[in-house]
Parts: structure tokens; C-alpha cells; sequence
């Protein structure tokens, strides 16, 4: 029998966390199936959203992690936690050392050399290190400023991509589409000048272009709606995506996710790291780029005729 009662919440959690699963779910896209370009991007999103919650439920308790996931990280739970995080508009895991009310403080030995926001890489992020009791030392294997960052990265991805999120998760609202989709709907839907002709032709090209020197490059078409007088004003939209950098961060996310969790952590981060654009994590430069968009108007309740040719009864 154990000497210390050991809370079974808190083992299962630990200990049995399918990391296999979304390892297993990396593992499976291929780069020479085009279909899993969007599976690419599908799975980040989910990481990352993944992470969020369970980052949240950790520096509210990190004792009860399950137990505050399914209780108080609901969506408004989240954000109330990054919004005591937040500085300079984003949320940043070093702030927990302002010791945000409501949120857990990390305490460490003061006999040891160690910045509080190294303790906080190590203690909260699982940054692998090596503590040596009789020296009173802490020495990293890695520096802990590559786990903060990631986790800042991580985190600010997850916010500014909740409305993809919620395309994903209610309807599957994200419709790949090639070139020539764009250019039939564009064609079909908008009455354009010369000079606007020759820009739009101009912009296809280039995408096309961008499109083949990519590895896993491919375009994908969203719907954004805004109330009006006489109905919605209905916003197409087409992005420009690339895959490859997609899979990489949720690579990289799942050890992240991997630290945070296990009792011990000590994922190395920086070989991960390497293989993704410094810019894109520190959020300067963006794998999803906005191509082009229009708006048109549609009513509310607009009448619905299917005619005999289209649908013949009897």
C-alpha cells in the first residue's frame, strides 16, 4: 500500500492524458494527400484550444486541472484568466509573477538562485532542468524563455483564432477551394472595371504562384455575417493558408501540452522550434493570410421557390 494518499483525479490526469492519440492523430497527415492540408490546419486549431483550456485551468489551481476544466474553463472562464495576464493587450505567462488575483503563485525555495520567471518556466511549463539540493541550484537544459515564449504563442494563437474555432466546431463552415473556385465566384458574383479586372487577375496569379512554391499550400473560403437594417450584410472571405507551418505548430504545441501536464515535463522545445518562423510566433508574420473578400446583402427571410424542373412531384 502507498505511504501518502494519492488523489486519483489528479493521477489519471497526469498519468493518462492521451498524448498517444493526438500524436497518433499527427502522425497520420501525410503531405502527399492534399486533403490532409486542411486536416493540418483543423488539428492546430484544436491544440492550441486544447492548450488554452487546460493553461488556464492550471494557473487557477494546478492541483485540480481536470477538475477546473470541466467546472470554470468554460469559454468565459478563459477569458477572465488571460484577461489578468494581459499586457500590452496580450496575454503573457510571465505575468503570473504580479501574482494576478485568483490565480496560483508559484513559491520557491529562497535558498536557491533562481529568477521567479525561470520558476515559473520550470515549475508551471515543465522546462526540463536539473535541481541540485546540496548546491541549492537549478540549472536548465534549455532556456526558459523558448517554453514562456511558446506558451505566449500558443496562447495568443488560440484567442485570435476562436471564430475559426467555432467554424470548425459548428458546422464544419471552412470550404477548401482552389484558384479557379475564386475565380468562378468572383466572376459569377461581382461586375468588375478594367482596373479592377487586371488587380483581381493580378492577385490570382500571385497566388497561384505562392500556392506552388508552398509545401502544403492551399486556400480555404469563410463567411462572416454583421446584422442590418433590412437583414445581414453577408462578407465572403479566402485565405491563403500554409499547411506545412501549421503542422509544425501543433507539433510543437503538443509538447507544450505534454510539459504542462506530466508531473515532470522536460519536452525539449528549441529542435521543434527551429523548424517553425520566428516571426510567426512572435506574431509578426502570419501561415494564414487573408487573399481577398466581398459583401453582398442578403434580407431576412427571403423567399424560397423550388421549381417542378428543379424538384418535379408525383
Amino acid at each position: 500500500m502507498p505511504s501518502e494518499t494519492v488523489s486519483p483525479f489528479k493521477f489519471l490526469w497526469q498519468h493518462r492524458y492521451p498524448f498517444a492519440y493526438w500524436d497518433n492523430r499527427l502522425e497520420k497527415i501525410n503531405p502527399h494527400n492534399e486533403q490532409d492540408r486542411l486536416e493540418a490546419l483543423y488539428t492546430l486549431v484544436q491544440l492550441t484550444d486544447v492548450y488554452s483550456h487546460v493553461f488556464a485551468a492550471y494557473v487557477r489551481n494546478p492541483e485540480l486541472p481536470w477538475f477546473f476544466i470541466k467546472e470554470n474553463t468554460f469559454r468565459g472562464d478563459i477569458d477572465g484568466v488571460l484577461d489578468k495576464l494581459r499586457t500590452e493587450g496580450m496575454a503573457t505567462v510571465g505575468t503570473l509573477s504580479d501574482d494576478p488575483e485568483g490565480l496560483a503563485t508559484i513559491e520557491f525555495d529562497e535558498d536557491y538562485d533562481l529568477d521567479e520567471l525561470d520558476a515559473i518556466a520550470g515549475a508551471l511549463l515543465g522546462c526540463p532542468a536539473t535541481i541540485n539540493q546540496e548546491t541549492k541550484s537549478v540549472e536548465f537544459e534549455e532556456s526558459p524563455d523558448i517554453h514562456r515564449g511558446v506558451c505566449n504563442a500558443i496562447l495568443d494563437f488560440a484567442e485570435n483564432n476562436k471564430a475559426l474555432l467555432n467554424d470548425f466546431k459548428h458546422g464544419f463552415r471552412i470550404l477548401p477551394v482552389s484558384p479557379d473556385d475564386i475565380a468562378h465566384v468572383v466572376g459569377s458574383s461581382m461586375l468588375l472595371d478594367e482596373e479592377d479586372e487586371a488587380a483581381f487577375e493580378e492577385t490570382l496569379d500571385e497566388l497561384e504562384k505562392e500556392l506552388g512554391g508552398a509545401e502544403w499550400g492551399f486556400c480555404f473560403a469563410r463567411m462572416y455575417t454583421e446584422s442590418a437594417d433590412y437583414g445581414h450584410d453577408v462578407q465572403l472571405d479566402f485565405y491563403q493558408v500554409d499547411a506545412w507551418t501549421c503542422y509544425k505548430f501543433a507539433e510543437l504545441t503538443l509538447d507544450a501540452l505534454y510539459n504542462l501536464i506530466s508531473p515532470k515535463g522536460g519536452i525539449m522545445l528549441e529542435e521543434s522550434l527551429a523548424e517553425l518562423p520566428n516571426l510567426v510566433l512572435e506574431g509578426e508574420e502570419s501561415f494564414m493570410n487573408h487573399v481577398l473578400g466581398f459583401s453582398t446583402p442578403l434580407r431576412d427571410d427571403p423567399d424560397t421557390v423550388i421549381s417542378k424542373d428543379e424538384h418535379p412531384s408525383g
